[in-house]
């Protein structure tokens, strides 16, 4: 699909980074940022708080960001976290440092667990807690099969995090948080040179969630067993470095039987794998997905544990902070009309050091800087949080083959939603849409709010005429 060795290649520069670079292999200098910000926010010590303390949870909903490290009150990022609406974060746990050592009974070190998972208790968001790193004593690759040891030590290790986890007040971690959702490795799919990850051992991967499911959820009634966050994209067969098998392999072997939610990741440059509109991609990947479990049977929830764009132009792939606004209101439009229970954005901040996309919606200084992503992602949870989807409008309805929209209804406000846009992304001018209604408020990504009524065109029809561009808008009809 890609044609030129060029695209190709800078394609797999920006793969490589995305995804093996962090949740999964992030490089040493990155590493060492990291640790040394976690020391730093370790030095402040905070009560332990129960999050039943402010009321419990927040309402789940679409929108979530990733972390790294401590996530708690501590954390730099804990103020914009909080500030941001985000629902949801999802945070990666190394089983190296939690269980260093094949110990009968095993030690578990829970406390690096509670300062990455503090979140939970200081925000009140949710967590879905990403089991990444196999220790050497379990398995040959830290990303890989579990093969030094029966796969029944990590199905302990995992039980024993539940339990402390469930927020039941017995055997639980101080101020009993609680976290459901557990993401069993990330992009297990990759393979090739140096990458020894599960992706050509679909058949084990299933038969590791067969051991590790019921003794999560003896652990934990209520656990959320979330299927691996697979890329799913830039397949081997396109010259990347994924295997497109790996999710037949393991539906094939029963895997569909034993985990809750259906898990993947979206990155709109590789939207041509999906769609040929132009857009990002995740709507219609989506599609494919769903269809894909009702090949085998099976029928599932589905999160999307990554997704993202990066708004600096010296990336690899240039982008813009206005690309980056562009596609974050796209992505969470299509989240909620493909009825995906949330997506997280990578990352909530720039991450820095030698990772070359500025992909958060922060800065990574100190304070962090907001960027205008940052205030789309708030009016986006204003506009898309509380909202039922309808349909996507065909081609017929909007008038224009490039032009994408979607219709939701607003039980709560009494009103229906458009959200449209152009693409590509570097459309051109604008193109009309009308829609039915005698007065609404088109409201651009940022909350500005422009009245519209039935006639502003020149025509008396029951109709209103909006103009839309490669910028989305909300369009809000009174019910």
């Amino acid at each position: 699909m890609y044609t030129t060795r060029l695209m190709r290649t800078t394609l797999w520069a920006l793969l490589l980074s995305l995804t093996l670079g962090l949740t999964g292999g992030m490089d040493l200098r990155t590493e060492q940022a990291l640790a040394a910000d976690e020391a730093q926010q370790e030095r402040v010590a905070l009560p332990i708080v129960s999050n039943r303390s402010c009321g419990g949870l927040k309402q789940p909903g679409p929108f979530g960001v990733q972390m790294f490290g401590t996530t708690g009150a501590t954390n730099r990022f804990n103020a914009p976290l909080l500030e941001s609406g985000a629902q949801w974060v999802r945070a990666e746990i190394d089983w190296r440092r939690v269980e260093p050592e094949n110990t009968n009974p095993p030690t578990y070190n829970w406390d690096y667990v509670d300062r990455t998972l503090r979140a939970v208790l200081d925000t009140c968001v949710n967590m879905i807690v990403t089991h990444e790193y196999n220790p050497d004593w379990a398995a040959t690759s830290p990303h890989g099969p579990v093969d030094r040891v029966p796969v029944s030590r990590m199905a302990d290790y995992l039980a024993a995090f539940a339990e402390r986890y469930d927020g039941d007040g017995f055997n639980d971690a101080p101020g009993s948080p609680m976290v459901r959702y557990f993401e069993l490795y990330n992009e297990p799919d990759a393979t090739g040179p140096g990458i020894n990850r599960w992706a050509h051992h679909g058949a084990e991967y299933a038969q590791m969630l067969a051991t590790v499911y019921p003794a999560m959820k003896a652990a934990n009634p209520d656990v959320q067993v979330v299927f691996a966050g697979i890329a799913y994209d830039w397949f081997e067969d396109l010259g990347g470095p994924f295997v497109r098998r790996f999710l037949d392999d393991v539906l094939a072997a029963g895997g569909g039987a034993h985990f809750d939610v259906m898990n993947f990741h979206v990155y709109p440059p590789f939207a041509g794998n999906w769609t040929t509109n132009g857009g990002p991609g995740l709507y219609e990947k989506t599609q494919a997905v769903r269809a894909k479990l009702a090949e085998y049977g099976v029928n599932k929830p589905i999160v999307i544990t990554e997704a993202g764009h990066h708004s600096n132009a010296n990336a690899p792939i240039p982008g813009s902070p206005e690309d980056q606004v562009k596609n974050l209101v796209k992505l969470y439009t299509q989240t909620v009309a493909a009825g995906v229970e949330f997506t997280a954005w990578f990352l909530l901040y720039d991450l820095g050091g030698t990772y070359e996309y500025e992909s958060g919606l922060v800065t990574n200084a100190n304070p962090p800087q907001k960027k205008p992503a940052f205030f789309a992602y708030q009016q986006a949870i204003k506009m898309l949080s509380k909202v039922q989807p309808d349909h996507r409008l065909t081609p017929a309805e909007t008038g224009a083959a490039d032009m994408e929209a979607y219709r939701f209804l607003d039980f709560v406000n009494n009103r229906v939603l458009y959200v449209a846009w152009l693409n590509p992304l570097d459309a051109g001018g604008q193109k009309l849409l009308t829609v039915d209604g005698a007065a609404g408020t088109v409201i651009d990504v940022f909350g500005g709010a422009t009245p519209i009524t039935d006639g502003s065109d020149g025509s008396v029809d029951g109709k209103l005429s909006v103009a839309i561009s490669a910028m989305p808008v909300y369009i809000v009809v009174p019910n």
